[in-house]
């Protein structure tokens, strides 16, 4: 008789829940991620729309983000256990290699550790399909950093500087920007650039 034979009710479950989860995802098109939040709110751009006038949008959104990635991580706890069925290590735990409690299985059938080992676990679940901007955004302005460098130009850094000044007033006690974003001559090259026409008027003879 095989081993892995006394745990045929719970490979089913396993395979049971695999087609259930999998059907869902495609039937709800993964809860409507697959297609632009533009097309589903009816815009062609999303460009001209203030965060808070499509608030309700980008609430359920993320709410869609999250329910996916729910699916998605326990799709993959349920196809790595059935996995184990293959390797004929299906009730071994993955940490002290010791046999998975029965009943921990019967109510689990996903489950890859003991009950001791899944004490000691760090429940920390690493999101799926992270944005690929994260790829470049640590350390801030890496790429674009270019205060060190032998060149002028108006970099990274300058650019996030601009966009965060639009929403401060300088030298507001209350502002929640820091005033050294203001020490690069607001986002100037040269100080001559900084000279206003009305100062420039001002020093013309009569």
């Amino acid at each position: 008789m095989n081993g892995m034979d006394r745990f045929e009710q719970e490979r089913q479950a396993l395979i049971h829940e695999r087609n259930l989860l999998q059907n869902k995802l495609q039937d709800n098109e993964s809860y409507g991620l697959d297609h632009a939040m533009n097309d589903a709110i009816g815009e062609l751009s999303g460009y001209d729309q203030h965060p808070a006038d499509i608030a309700t949008e980008m609430y359920e959104r993320s709410k869609d983000i999250s329910l996916r990635e729910h699916d998605l991580v326990r799709l993959e706890q349920v196809e790595t256990a059935l996995s184990h069925f293959v390797n004929a290590t299906y009730g071994i735990c993955d940490r002290c290699h010791q046999p998975i409690e029965r009943l921990r299985l019967s109510a689990e059938p996903a489950a890859l550790l003991c009950i001791r080992c899944e004490e000691k676990k760090d429940h920390k679940t690493q999101p799926h399909d992270r944005p690929v901007e994260e790829e470049v955004l640590y350390p801030p302005f890496a790429r674009t950093n270019l205060d060190f460098a032998d060149q002028t130009g108006f970099d990274g850094e300058d650019t996030w500087q601009a966009v965060a000044a639009m929403n401060n007033r300088h030298g507001d006690p209350e502002s929640s920007i820091d005033d050294e974003l203001y020490a690069e001559g607001g986002g100037y090259v040269d100080e001559l650039d900084q000279i206003s026409n009305v100062q420039y008027k001002a020093q013309l003879p009569d």
